[in-house]
């Protein structure tokens, strides 16, 4: 079905990753910045917003434990339907997830490099 995964405005993973190892820092997505305007198309409307990495919210953080399922995918208050939905199509087939490699493998979290 797929043959290659196209990266986004030139983003490589590898890179990145090496460059966040090799600098000791987290990695910042400049094309998604930790601001309200990265969330909101016409302003936020649902109050003060604190971004947080994982490990802020617990020590050893998972995104889904023991498999994903599209049930277990949610909207919240960001108005963010047209990502869950994604998410929830690739959830229906975990070849297609751990293809996207839109979430990191053990190894690179021991590393703290992406979270």
């Amino acid at each position: 079905m797929f043959t290659s995964v196209k990266a986004f405005e030139g983003q490589q993973y590898s890179t990145l990753k090496r460059q966040c190892l090799q600098s000791g820092l987290l990695f910042e997505d400049p094309r998604f910045p930790a601001i309200d305007d990265s969330l909101f198309i016409h302003g936020n409307r649902i109050g003060r917003v604190v971004w947080k990495r994982p490990r802020e919210l617990c020590e050893d953080p998972h995104l889904f434990v023991d498999g994903i399922s599209a049930h277990d995918l949610h909207q919240g208050q960001l108005g963010n339907c047209w990502f869950v939905a994604a998410c929830s199509s690739l959830a229906s087939r975990e070849s297609l997830w751990q293809k996207g490699r839109l979430f990191v493998k053990q190894e690179e979290r021991e590393h703290h490099s992406f979270s």
